[in-house]
């Protein structure tokens, strides 16, 4: 079977910069074609998610996939960015205020910030494990969710993450929770009992039920406000 044909670099970029949809008035084409890295993989991966169509020889198809890419790409790093950054503010009020002002700060998370306790110790977590170099900066992905998932991995997950390549932007959370049900059966499987594994374990039950006494501390305070403001009325 023969290949189709591949449109030039030259090309793509002349359509790019001739495609007036791409201009908004706010430079936005041009930075778009200056970001745009027309390289081998990117073209070959083109190829292969369009195979048996026409997309690969059409310069404007082509072009407009790429742009949109970058566009993504460049968002998807200012999405990393902004989940790092509150992640680390919490991680300063955490250590500005005192153990009992926290927990305040916990139970009020939602009145306080536009997410649960829950997600504050998620974003808690990923700054913190980038500050540690536990997750390079570079290569944390553009999904909390996802780098959070880095987070609960053990030493020996994440030693077999970066030997895989998983330490990276476009890792996705079922390649991090394959990971880690793969590893677990495997030393489930050996027989043998993984002192550093069982160390994670601990530390995990110990969030766990710290998360849980937080929410039921949560739970207490709302039952008592409500109880002030019926009074009598409870039976």
């Amino acid at each position: 079977m023969s290949k189709t044909h591949r449109v030039s670099r030259t090309s793509i970029r002349s359509v790019m910069e001739e495609d007036d949809s791409l201009s908004v008035g706010d430079n936005r084409a041009t930075m778009l074609v200056e970001r745009v890295v027309i390289d081998d993989n990117v073209m070959t991966t083109i190829e292969d998610v369009f195979a048996g169509t026409s997309v690969v020889s059409d310069s404007e198809k082509v072009s407009r996939i790429l742009a949109v890419r970058a566009e993504v790409n460049q968002n998807w790093s200012q999405a990393r960015d902004s989940f790092l950054a509150i992640g680390r503010a919490l991680l300063d009020l955490e250590n500005f205020l005192s153990k009992a002002e926290y927990i305040k700060l916990r139970q009020g998370s939602e009145r306080l910030f536009p997410f649960s306790d829950a997600t504050a110790t998620q974003l808690r977590r990923i700054a913190k494990a980038v500050s540690d170099g536990v997750i390079p900066l570079d290569a944390c992905p553009g999904s909390y969710g996802t780098a959070y998932q880095i987070t609960l991995l053990n030493e020996y997950q994440l030693q077999v993450a970066k030997e895989r390549g998983l330490i990276r932007p476009d890792v996705t959370r079922r390649e991090i929770a394959n990971l880690r049900r793969e590893t677990v059966i495997k030393q489930e499987v050996s027989g043998r009992i993984d002192v550093n594994l069982l160390k994670d374990e601990y530390r995990k039950l110990l969030r766990q039920r710290e998360k849980l006494e937080s929410e039921m501390a949560a739970v207490d305070s709302k039952i008592q406000d409500i109880r002030g403001l019926l009074g009598d009325l409870i039976e």
